[in-house]
């Protein structure tokens, strides 16, 4: 009887799915215009069975059939794919209704579990305060005059440094490791706390990030189907269940910086700058916005989140690729010797080592670490390149698409730190601007600078102290990755090799 209901339900979408599909391709919007072509799928199911565990390789696969612009039907979601960089740039810094966030479960999920979360709401006036306030506060690290990100990043890497010398070139999986340290960077210049040598703090936060990177995979079950949340209930409550701990750890944070911030002069990190305006904002402009001093205060938290998983995860790309191209990391060291000498590299030296750069750049645009970034949604019915796009329409940008494109960049599938530089071996700044990890437009990622910083001290302090060899009995694998949210690198035991000064 339950299985005969639900067969009943399953053909009641299809015949909704169809008649609206209908009504749309037969002058349901007022611009008159067809809406993105795409594959055909099964009844209530759409395209799901057919997506693959790395959804980005499907739809780059679809686009050379159906275009730039196409569209799939993931259960009762529609989704639009945009799979070059002109046409994801039109989208996202050319038309304001793009700025959206999907309203789905998965979103919903995460909002009503948090105070405040910057990354996941719609591009609304009240976002783009805090998106004002957010970028206001990061740029207290993020200049290459500002020596604070440099102390932050010295005390991390004495630690991490430590830790693999240690092992004494023994093959080992440094992921616990470069964890630590990139939860001990985020954590000092957001609350003024060394999570690294918090044990207690840093297992719930390890694991709060791998239920993350899968529970937003492409095409969940959870955001496709009418019954997904009762079907993924227990993978929702699991979810739920694994990002409290560290609201809860942040909240704390947060709460304990109220007390001490009251001007300018007494910001020490990033909780203290959104204290702050939390008490410098005109009531007025709150009542406006819908803004509580809560909801400022707590974006904090959802940086945390942002800048801790993208640079650890980054920073794992580098040193495995690194592992596998010996050639380019000696390259690399020797660059680091000319410019720096015997002392660290400075932020100040990034203009003087083209090729470190270069490699940074080539390791982001390779690794490709948010394939599909984050999606949006259309705030309004608009239109792209002569099709019409409906209001509350999923959008996709095919990032991984772009940066494995042959027209930017020939031979996609090879590592070549090269591709960025001139013929006299300065970066090529153009070029340079052609890899979007962060995402593009407006919604692109407030903390990019910080994080592009963060990774250049990161690797290249590491190549001034380690020669990074492959364990010759578990070979690198660089041509696959974790599908999920992020594309994250394979773990796999590495040597760290102490230089000799």
């Amino acid at each position: 009887m339950i299985a005969w209901t639900i067969v009943q339900i399953a053909v009641l979408i299809w015949a909704i799915q169809m008649l609206w599909k209908y009504y749309k391709a037969n002058g349901g919007n007022k611009f008159g215009l067809p809406e993105p072509p795409g594959p055909y799928g099964l009844p209530v199911i759409g395209y799901l069975p057919f997506l693959g565990s790395e959804a980005q390789l499907t739809f780059a696969k679809l686009a050379q059939k159906y275009g730039d612009i196409l569209q799939v039907q993931l259960g009762t979601q529609k989704v639009i794919v945009l799979n070059s960089l002109d046409v994801i740039k039109e989208a996202y810094i050319k038309d304001a209704s793009f700025a959206g966030r999907p309203s789905s479960a998965s979103f919903d999920t995460v909002l009503k579990s948090t105070t405040a979360n910057l990354s996941f709401r719609t591009g609304d006036a009240q976002w783009k305060f805090l998106r004002k306030l957010s970028i206001k506060a990061l740029s207290m690290f993020a200049s290459s005059r500002n020596s604070r990100l440099e102390a932050v990043v010295d005390e991390a890497n004495e630690e991490l440094h430590a830790e693999l010398k240690a092992f004494n070139g023994q093959p080992t999986d440094p992921q616990l490791n470069i964890f630590k340290c990139a939860a001990s960077v985020i954590g000092t210049i957001l609350f003024g706390l060394d999570f690294s040598s918090k044990d207690g703090i840093l297992k719930p936060i390890l694991l709060a990030n791998q239920k993350f990177i899968s529970f937003f995979a492409a095409g969940s079950v959870l955001d496709s189907l009418p019954l997904g949340p009762l079907i993924m209930r227990h993978k929702v409550n699991d979810f739920v269940k694994s990002i409290k701990p560290v609201g809860d750890i942040v909240d704390k944070h947060i709460t304990e910086h109220l007390v001490h911030c009251e001007e300018e002069d007494d910001v020490r990190d990033v909780a203290d700058a959104f204290a702050l305006a939390a008490k410098q904002t005109p009531a007025d402009v709150k009542q406006q916005l819908g803004l509580t001093d809560d909801i400022i205060r707590c974006i904090s938290r959802d940086l945390f989140g942002a800048g801790f998983g993208t640079v650890m995860e980054s920073f794992r790309w580098a040193v495995n690729l690194l592992a596998v191209f010996p050639d380019v990391q000696e390259r690399a060291r020797r660059e680091l010797a000319e410019v720096c000498g015997d002392r660290p590299l400075r932020l100040t030296d990034r203009s003087n080592i083209p090729y470190n750069e270069a490699v940074m750049l080539e390791a982001l645009r390779f690794g490709s670490l948010l394939p599909l970034s984050l999606p949006h949604s259309t705030m309004e019915d608009t239109t792209l390149r002569g099709y019409f796009i409906p209001k509350g329409t999923t959008i996709f940008s095919n990032l991984f698409a772009h940066h494995y494109d042959h027209q930017y960049f020939p031979d996609p599938d090879s590592f070549k730190p090269d591709r960025f530089l001139t013929a006299d071996g300065k970066l090529d700044a153009d070029k340079a601007q052609l890899v979007f990890p962060f995402g593009v437009g407006k919604r692109r990622c407030v903390g990019e600078n910080l994080a592009r910083q963060e990774l250049s001290l990161l690797i290249g302090r590491l190549l001034q102290q380690f020669e990074i060899r492959q364990d010759p009995r578990n070979p690198v694998n660089i041509r696959d990755a974790i599908p999920g949210l992020t594309r994250g690198p394979i773990q796999t035991p590495l040597i760290f090799e102490k230089i000799v000064l």
